[in-house]
């Protein structure tokens, strides 16, 4: 019975949203795309995010863990949203979810085959990669893969790293919604799967965010790196 595997779906993709701050639409999307078309699920998705993105932003911390740079990455991220959302509205969708997956992966190998450098990124790097994954974020809904890896690059710790992912989501997710809805992809059915969908991934971002807590640093950024690999090869391997 599909409604039984999408379920699973959702409660594994919050899960994973709880433990990294990121991967609820990375894991859910491709698997969705079986029973929904882009277009369908994308603002879907969308939605959920931003709930859930919103009650880690509004949790209490202990200190502050957004810096200027992680400002700027987030705005960058916010202002590009839009030109993907436009992508998105001109297009089936298919193109770009294939488009996206195979660089992805791309991605991913080059994170794990290139040396490293234990230096400082410029400034001007987090608003080239804000730019980039913000235009993902508006034309399928994935800005996890690449700014996962940007963040493992700039040795993120794991709480400074899923607060940056709420926050980015939070203002491209908004920025997205908007134009989703100027572009007719908002409907009843968008807002009804959505209300559905909200409490398993509330309840599994709880749960994950205690798993969180117990990772190592490096265990959580291998983590953030098989996970990428997996759902991008997924999105590439997907028949939509």
């Amino acid at each position: 019975m599909p409604d039984i595997w999408i379920f699973l779906v959702i409660i594994f993709s919050s899960l994973i949203k709880g433990i990294t701050g990121f991967g609820f639409a990375l894991f859910s999307f491709p698997l969705l795309l079986i029973w929904y078309s882009p277009k369908e699920i994308i603002p879907v998705l969308m939605i959920c995010n931003l709930i859930a993105s919103v009650l880690i932003v509004i949790q209490k911390k202990e200190q502050k863990l957004l810096d200027r740079n992680a400002y700027s990455l987030i705005g960058a991220g916010g202002l590009f949203t839009v030109a993907g959302v436009i992508a998105l509205s001109a297009s089936t969708g298919h193109l770009l979810v294939k488009l996206s997956g195979a660089l992805f992966i791309a991605l991913t190998i080059y994170s794990m085959v290139s040396r490293k450098k234990a230096t400082t990124l410029p400034s001007r790097h987090y608003l080239f990669a804000g730019a980039f994954i913000g235009f993902l974020t508006g034309a399928v809904s994935v800005s996890g893969p690449p700014l996962a890896l940007f963040l493992n690059r700039a040795k993120t710790g794991n709480r400074k790293f899923r607060e940056i992912f709420a926050a980015f989501s939070v203002v491209t997710a908004v920025i997205a919604i908007i134009g989703y809805y100027q572009a007719g992809m908002i409907t009843a059915e968008t807002v009804r799967t959505s209300l559905l969908f909200t409490p398993i991934l509330l309840t599994g971002t709880v749960v994950g965010k205690k798993l969180n807590t117990k990772m190592s640093f490096r265990s959580f950024q291998s983590t953030n790196i098989i996970l990428t690999l997996i759902a991008s090869l997924l999105l590439v391997a997907n028949p939509a």
